[in-house]
């Protein structure tokens, strides 16, 4: 069996994305509640969202939390999260520390926009959660460099979304252009 923490290894170690993270299938296909990934997204519209379906593809993950500003975005992720895993959303937040303060998720995804992430993903380390978090990491290098010390100080790991380079049509493109 996969510990959370060395699923979470595998897919950043791999550096292609969630497209190539390691799944495994477990014997007779179910798995342990205790077993599960609990995610939780802050920021539910564009990538942030795409990022979590891509989580949910993984029977291993859960997602348990919701984070958004926007009501009507938050109700409706909430119902199109329903709708592909089968299971209710358990925790809505309007803000989002709410989230970061919920003691049940494991992984957070930061799917909000650029300003936000640096905070958010030095949050995240803070309360002990793993972080998948959407591209650009931060707005400047001094971000970049306070998130890498939030990452090795809470010894979180952390992977940031460029799974999009990974697909084959932007490996093509690379071919063509070299």
């Amino acid at each position: 069996m996969t510990s959370r923490r060395d699923f979470l290894k595998q897919a950043s170690l791999l550096g292609v994305g969630l497209t190539a993270s390691p799944f495994i299938i477990k014997a007779g296909g179910s798995i342990a509640p205790s077993d599960k990934i609990r995610v939780g997204l802050i920021g539910c519209n564009g990538m942030g969202f795409e990022n979590l379906k891509a989580f949910l593809r993984n029977p291993e993950v859960e997602c348990v939390a919701l984070a958004d500003i926007d009501q009507n975005v938050l109700q409706n992720r909430a119902a199109e999260t329903e709708k592909i895993s089968g299971k209710r959303v358990k925790n809505l937040y309007k803000d989002w520390r709410g989230l970061i303060d919920n003691k049940d998720i494991d992984v957070v995804i930061v799917g909000t926009p650029d300003h936000w992430h640096c905070l958010q993903m030095v949050a995240a380390c803070q309360a002990g959660k793993d972080v998948y978090c959407e591209k650009p990491l931060g707005n400047s290098i001094e971000e970049c460099n306070i998130m890498v010390r939030a990452a090795q100080k809470y010894n979180r790991v952390v992977q940031v979304g460029q799974w999009q380079r990974s697909d084959p049509h932007w490996q093509d493109a690379m071919q063509f252009v070299h």
